[in-house]
């Protein structure tokens, strides 16, 4: 599955290509094949020309002269000869500080075995070091550099009070610590202001050309007109601050002042303008949708996680436990089952991850606490069933990357007015990602991706736990 996105997306929207640097030890053949190379990875990386060693002086001159736009080094050898300039010469490795990466031989297929004592010994003098195992694990490596270079200039959008734990003023630094991901928190009123001048043939113009993917149900004609709106004004704030994502606290700000008028159609649009886009003003749910659409270049969706096991805590919620059927699902499985919902729908999921490939706007759905009154514009999507996905999690210190394999089993239908709809799951291992968990929300990815988020976190210098 691809990622939709419509029209040219700007370069601050893009990941950008790694560029890697090899470096050829001595005369000979050399163990990768640079012209291969440069094929394989195109659109993913930039490799510049292979420099080839004259002396140890000039191994040192080189290293030292890399600019920054260069990401890596990828040291190349002759076959069988371990005895190279930087086992003789490490030290401006650990000086230089850029990452090696002995490339897998690529005719077989398979990781450089020679290269393992110099791995662990530069390694344990510092140098970061990957000893690439395969070519698909190298593209993986590749995107993750350029996702670091990505998150490193890197710029967010809040909107709204920050009362919940994902509060921007008091915990976004530590993601910009760690990440390098800035957070902009601005009022509803930077959207709201200014709202009602956009041109109303503006706004027709342009739902007349992004209709195609939507479903008009019993949302009101005055709603869609606002939601249409609310979704230019953010989009006009983005693109002037330069930021990749935006989320909007409609359950701490929004909706319990009385305002109606949610951005759920603003995510689903500027999803497919290339932005992140996520519930509740979450920036940490942000960081980990960037591991789905901007490493992976795959759509994704976040929202609550329910265990069905909660049934107190499901009852209290939403008047019901939703439990999954006995007859189906005996109790046994339950450990492991958990409900994706939020504000009455699975959630605000990218139509290309729908069976159909399209998604119905209705009225804001609310919760079991804050009663549907009719008014707003909501997005009512159908996970696809029986798809193998990834959970993806970022903690609130930066420095943490969740990951869990999971089924999606169905989309549920329940008739309640506060929830109609929730995604069914089946974790591999749910009791391990609660004891781990950084809170409700989960990104959801479909595939099976979790080696490839070890990659990105040994990249991003993350701790990273499976589960």
């Amino acid at each position: 599955m691809e990622r939709f996105t419509y029209g040219t997306l700007p370069d601050h929207l893009k990941r950008p290509p790694a560029t890697v640097q090899p470096i050829l030890a001595r005369p000979g053949k050399p163990t990768v094949d640079i012209s291969h190379l440069t094929q394989e990875v195109a659109g993913i990386a930039h490799v510049l020309p292979m420099i080839e060693v004259k002396s140890p002086e000039h191994w040192i001159e080189i290293v030292r002269g890399l600019g920054p736009e260069v990401d890596a080094i990828l040291p190349v050898s002759v076959p069988a000869y371990p005895t190279e300039v930087w086992n003789s010469h490490p030290e401006v490795l650990v000086e230089r500080g850029l990452p090696v990466v002995f490339w897998p031989l690529m005719e077989f297929d398979e990781p450089d075995f020679w290269r393992w004592s110099a791995r662990d010994m530069l390694s344990a003098l510092g140098v970061t070091v990957h000893l690439v195992p395969s070519i698909a694990a190298g593209k993986s490596l590749l995107r993750a550099l350029g996702t670091r270079r990505f998150l490193s200039h890197s710029r967010l959008v809040v909107f709204g009070e920050q009362n919940f734990p994902w509060n921007a003023r008091s915990a976004g630094h530590l993601v910009t610590q760690g990440l390098g991901t800035e957070i902009d928190v601005l009022p509803l009123s930077a959207f709201r202001d200014g709202r009602d001048a956009i041109p109303a043939d503006r706004v027709a113009a342009i739902w007349a050309e992004r209709s195609a993917r939507f479903v008009v149900g019993n949302v009101r004609s005055e709603a869609l007109d606002t939601a249409m709106r609310t979704y230019l004004a953010i989009r006009d704030i983005l693109a002037e601050r330069q930021a990749f994502g935006f989320g909007v606290n409609c359950y701490g700000d929004l909706i319990i002042n009385g305002g109606r008028d949610v951005p759920c159609l603003a995510q689903a649009l500027l999803r497919e303008d290339g932005y992140i886009a996520s519930c509740d003003g979450d920036f940490i749910a942000m960081e980990g949708m960037v591991a789905a659409s901007v490493y992976l270049d795959q759509p994704c969706m976040m929202s609550n996680m329910y265990p069905v096991t909660y049934v107190g805590a499901l009852r209290d919620h939403f008047g019901d436990s939703l439990s999954p059927d006995l007859a189906r699902f005996p109790r046994e499985r339950w450990k492991n089952l958990a409900r994706l919902g939020h504000c009455a729908f699975v959630g605000i999921v990218p139509a290309e991850m729908t069976p159909t490939g399209k998604v119905t706007l209705r009225d804001f759905g609310g919760t079991y606490e804050i009663p549907r009154d009719g008014s707003g514009c909501g997005v009512d999507s159908d996970l696809t069933g029986n798809v193998r996905a990834t959970a993806i999690e970022m903690k609130f210190d930066g420095k943490t990357l969740i990951a869990a394999g999971v089924d999606v089993v169905e989309t549920s239908r329940h008739g309640f007015n506060h929830c109609e709809t929730t995604g069914l799951l089946e974790f591999d291992n749910l009791p391990k990602l609660i004891d781990n968990i950084s809170r409700e929300h989960v990104v959801i990815v479909y595939g099976d991706y979790v080696d490839d988020l070890k990659i990105l976190a040994d990249v991003l210098g993350l701790a990273f736990v499976r589960c």
